[in-house]
C-alpha cells in the first residue's frame, strides 16, 4: 500500500471512529461531562481499528502510537484571535488530538516526533500530521460565546492547514441543550452555520441532544469528509 493510500485509509478509520463517537453521545449524553471525556470515549472506537491503534518505531527505535492528545502546534499564534502565524513572544498551542503520519515517525528520532522543542521540527516538507481534531462540548443553549469558541478552534485549524502541519482538520462540537428555548436555537443556529461555511476547509460535525424535550436529535456535517455519518 502506498503512503498516500495508507494515509487515506487512516483518515477513513478516524472519520468512522468520530461518527461512532457522535452516536455514543446521543445514546449516553451524560458520559460526556467535558471535552476530555469525549476524547477519552473516542479511544474505545480507535482500539477497534488496527491502523489507528498500531505502534510505530521512530528512527532511533522507540515505539509510539500514532494518536496523541495535546500535541503541540509547529507554529506560534494568538490564541484569542488565531488569524496568522506569529513570531516570539507569541506561544504555541496544542491540538486536542493529533494523528501522526507514520512516515514522519519512522524518519525522525523520538524527541523530534514528540515536538517539545519548536526549533527541532525535523523535515516538514510534507505535513507531519495526517489529521488534527478539536473537540467542543457545550452544556447549555447555543449562545454567541459558544459560536466564538468554535470560531477560535476553526481559526487555529486553518493555520495548521496553511503551515502546513496536517492534511486534514476536524472540529467535533457536542451540545446538551437543556434550556428548553427552541426559539433561541432557531435564532442562533444560522450564525453557527455561517461560521462553519466560512471555514469550509475544516471538516466539522455538530451534534445536539435536547433532554426531555421531545425533539429529534440534530447533526450537521460540513467540509469535505471522506465518509458519511450514516
Amino acid at each position: 500500500m502506498s503512503s498516500d493510500a495508507l494515509g487515506q485509509e487512516l483518515l477513513i478509520q478516524l472519520e468512522t471512529a468520530l461518527h461512532r463517537l457522535v452516536e455514543s453521545f446521543w445514546e449516553e449524553p451524560y458520559r460526556f461531562f467535558t471535552e476530555s471525556d469525549a476524547v477519552a470515549a473516542l479511544q474505545s472506537w480507535v482500539a477497534r481499528r488496527p491502523g489507528l491503534a498500531q505502534v510505530v518505531k521512530t528512527a532511533d527505535e522507540f515505539e509510539t502510537s500514532l494518536l496523541h492528545r495535546e500535541y503541540p502546534t509547529f507554529f506560534r499564534f494568538n490564541k484569542t484571535e488565531p488569524t496568522e502565524h506569529l513570531s516570539p513572544p507569541a506561544r504555541r498551542g496544542h491540538y486536542d488530538l493529533a494523528l501522526l503520519d507514520p512516515a514522519y515517525v519512522q524518519q525522525h528520532e523520538a524527541e523530534t516526533v514528540a515536538n517539545r522543542n519548536i526549533e527541532d521540527r525535523g523535515d516538514l516538507s510534507c505535513p507531519p500530521l495526517l489529521a488534527v481534531v478539536e473537540f467542543k462540548l457545550f452544556a447549555s443553549g447555543l449562545n454567541p460565546s459558544q459560536i466564538d469558541d468554535v470560531r477560535g478552534a476553526l481559526g487555529k485549524l486553518r493555520l495548521a492547514l496553511q503551515s502546513p502541519d496536517t492534511d486534514a482538520a476536524y472540529v467535533c462540537a457536542f451540545q446538551r441543550d437543556v434550556s428548553g428555548r427552541q426559539d433561541l436555537w432557531e435564532h442562533r443556529w444560522p450564525d453557527m452555520e455561517a461560521t462553519l461555511m466560512e471555514y469550509a476547509d475544516i471538516r466539522t460535525v455538530v451534534a445536539v441532544w435536547w433532554p426531555g424535550q421531545g425533539r429529534d436529535l440534530f447533526v450537521h456535517y460540513s467540509g469535505s469528509w471522506i465518509t458519511t455519518g450514516e
